[in-house]
């Protein structure tokens, strides 16, 4: 019984690493969302951990999901070491029930730490009511 006990420990951490290196490198894909009054948004990226220089895929979505004759917007918030960078809106204008996406990338002045996602709903330029996700990571 000891002398199988000795032979499963390398047998197992031989599988282990057999696994680990037969693996192929993946990006890592990471996503956030949130909801508020008339809408709901989200992002996805991939190719970017932290705290990588630039995010190669970003996605971002937004939903309108009350009838109320106001539009959605989605916005992508970054982390830099001495600032957060909001960028510029991404609008709704379909009415309710209605989704837009867009296909994005981020290249900046420096190395990212944080990203999250900005959804509101609007009356013309004013913010109504907003949302954010958590900062990853």
């Amino acid at each position: 019984m000891k002398k199988a006990a000795q032979l499963g420990l390398p047998v197992a951490g031989a599988m282990l690493l057999l696994g680990v290196a037969t693996s192929p490198a993946q990006a890592a894909t990471h996503s956030g969302s949130c909801s508020t009054t008339g809408a709901s948004g989200s992002y996805s990226v991939s190719g970017w951990d932290y705290p990588d220089a630039g995010i190669p895929d970003v996605n971002l979505k937004v939903k309108d999901t009350l009838a109320d004759d106001h539009h959605v917007r989605v916005r992508l918030w970054v982390a830099y070491a001495d600032e957060e960078y909001a960028f510029p809106w991404r609008a709704n204008y379909d009415g309710n029930g209605t989704s837009k996406s867009w296909d994005t990338h981020v290249s900046g002045p420096g190395n990212i730490f944080g990203v999250k996602v900005e959804v509101a709903r609007f009356e013309g330029d004013r913010k109504l009511n907003y949302c954010t996700s958590n900062w990853y990571p």
